[in-house]
């Protein structure tokens, strides 16, 4: 009796983490619709995107392309009166990193640390960037423009870090226009206490 009573217990320990972590595990798809459109590039788009990456890690492999867009399309440089002192930032110190994978490695996972501001309670401020919008053709986005083939991701969010795995294949997507790049395409948010330094995310792969 004595037995059952910590096998069950046990179970109810069990169910209640799993429960913590699946309301933790919950993403979002987002279109950058949201971002803004060509014309006004220069408001939103603060950091274009970068070269292919290689990341590496024992019997895994990807290659990643990142850029940053100012949330509230508030570029400083982009103001006609910029602050001097505030050049190269987002105005009021919101960001969203942006981060585009390709792989052929099985069950993936994306950890994405070092982020400041970050609220993972709120789930629309991390999850897959979708190309949703012909008026935006300039940020880097997944090529699935209703999102009916993005994966049963998971994102396990912390303080300061979010780690997306993709289980079985890693997905693979047709090519957008050049600036929107092929790939997943996983997104973060962060809101600073002030516009500089900006907190640059580290990006690692398991």
């Amino acid at each position: 009796m004595t037995l059952n009573r910590i096998v069950a217990k046990f179970a109810l320990i069990a169910l209640a983490i799993l429960g913590t972590a699946t309301m933790a595990s919950a993403g979002t798809i987002r279109g950058v619709s949201a971002d803004g459109e060509d014309s006004n590039a220069p408001n939103w788009l603060l950091l274009g995107r970068s070269k292919s990456i290689p990341l590496a890690v024992t019997g895994k492999k990807a290659t990643m392309t990142r850029e940053i867009v100012c949330l509230s399309q508030d570029v400083e440089n982009a103001f006609p009166s910029p602050t001097p002192s505030l050049s190269g930032s987002c105005d009021k110190g919101d960001y969203m990193h942006v981060f585009q994978f390709q792989s052929t490695s099985a069950n993936l996972g994306v950890s994405i640390g070092k982020l400041v501001g970050f609220d993972p309670t709120n789930v629309n401020n991390f999850g897959v960037l979708i190309c949703d919008s012909s008026a935006n053709t300039i940020a880097m986005c997944t090529n699935d423009p209703t999102g009916t083939h993005i994966p049963n991701f998971t994102a396990i969010a912390g303080k300061t870090s979010v780690t997306f795995t993709v289980p079985n294949t890693f997905p693979t997507y047709p090519a957008g226009t050049a600036e929107q790049g092929q790939g997943l395409t996983f997104f973060v948010i962060t809101q600073q206490a002030a516009p500089l330094p900006i907190g640059l995310a580290s990006v690692g792969i398991r």
